[in-house]
């Protein structure tokens, strides 16, 4: 009894330092492309030494990786939560779903556009994250199909996403507005993108009734 109790309070220690490296390195991807960060200010970031970063991460790399990876997957699974509910108007929650998530969770996002902007193609893991890419094209692809598209899901799934990606590079942090005239004006410029979204939909489905 006392050994299994000792075993699971260590397995809960374990899981609390990889949970402050992994929230400390977010932070410091998210400011920094990842060929400018390094595993010190990881750790000074984590108020922890350089060398016990590496008893829980091989590398700096395995690190990004972890975290891009659990990120990304608890977005889809949210967001397949949401659109597989009864009667959900799936293109308005998509929308807002996305820009909502990111918009609070800034360091995930910066940390997006670094790689989208920059890249790293000497990654060992960039085959890896460039799966976790086309999961997340997988998911805005389900949007369309569960909004009866029966056709360019593909391609509309990553039109959705540079549109409202576009949004959030252009105006997160425009100058002169507060924060909330910002989100007040991704929102109304949102529901542009929604109606085009929604309208175009239903003129594929009328050509395809009329075929």
């Amino acid at each position: 009894m006392i050994k299994d109790t000792l075993i699971k309070l260590k397995e809960q220690e374990r899981e609390l330092r990889q949970t402050l490296i992994t929230e400390a390195a977010r932070n410091v991807f998210g400011e920094k492309t990842y060929d400018q960060v390094s595993m010190a200010e990881i750790a000074k970031a984590a108020g922890i030494s350089k060398s016990s970063i590496y008893t829980y991460f091989n590398s700096q790399e395995e690190l990004y990786a972890r975290i891009v990876y659990q990120d990304a997957c608890t977005f889809i699974r949210e967001l397949n939560q949401k659109i597989h509910k009864k009667d959900v108007d799936v293109i308005k929650t998509t929308i807002d779903y996305f820009l909502d998530y990111y918009i609070e969770k800034q360091s995930q996002w910066r940390m997006i556009t670094h790689f989208a902007l920059h890249g790293n193609k000497e990654m060992e893991s960039v085959d890896k994250l460039n799966e976790i890419g086309r999961g997340l094209m997988d998911a805005f692809e389900m949007v369309f199909v569960q909004a009866g598209c029966k056709s360019e899901t593909r391609l509309l799934s990553h039109t959705l996403f540079s549109c409202l990606s576009g949004i959030l590079i252009a105006f997160r942090n425009y100058p002169g507005r507060s924060e909330h005239e910002c989100i007040v004006h991704m929102k109304k410029i949102s529901t542009q993108i929604e109606a085009m979204m929604k309208a175009y939909i239903a003129q594929q489905m009328c050509i395809l009734a009329e075929s």
